[in-house]
């Protein structure tokens, strides 16, 4: 009973650190209702703003460039160098890769309260 008692709060610990904090969708789901100035204040200006028939958008985008090097693989066969082997290297591998990714906010505004919000991209 007594490791009981004392195994239970390090599992509680544990469990708790697998805990995650609330989505985009739930963080930016905030501001529908509020107004344009609790947007700004929160999210800084936006990247890009329009008006339309008297709805206005603000969209804010986030990108982020990504790149792997590669690796080199070593062969299975060695061959001379110099009087000695070595090892042969480009014999398999990963190629270096570079990615982009994005997501794009944007906010409808009408009368300067956000209405609502629509979530675009690859980073969402």
């Amino acid at each position: 009973m007594r490791k009981l008692i004392l195994t239970a709060p390090l599992a509680a610990a544990a469990l708790a650190g697998c805990a995650t904090g609330p989505s985009l969708s739930e963080r930016m789901s905030a501001y529908v209702g509020r107004p344009e100035s609790a947007l700004v204040a929160g999210l800084g200006v936006p990247n890009r703003r329009i008006d339309v028939a008297g709805v206005t958008y603000f969209a804010y985008v986030h990108r982020h460039f990504h790149y792997s090097s590669g690796s080199y693989g070593m062969g299975p066969f060695f061959y001379p160098v110099g009087g000695f082997y070595g090892p042969f290297y480009g014999d398999g591998g990963f190629p270096a890769t570079a990615y982009t990714s994005s997501c794009t906010t944007t906010f409808a505004l009408k009368n300067n309260i956000v209405q609502s919000f629509m979530l675009r991209g690859n980073d969402c």
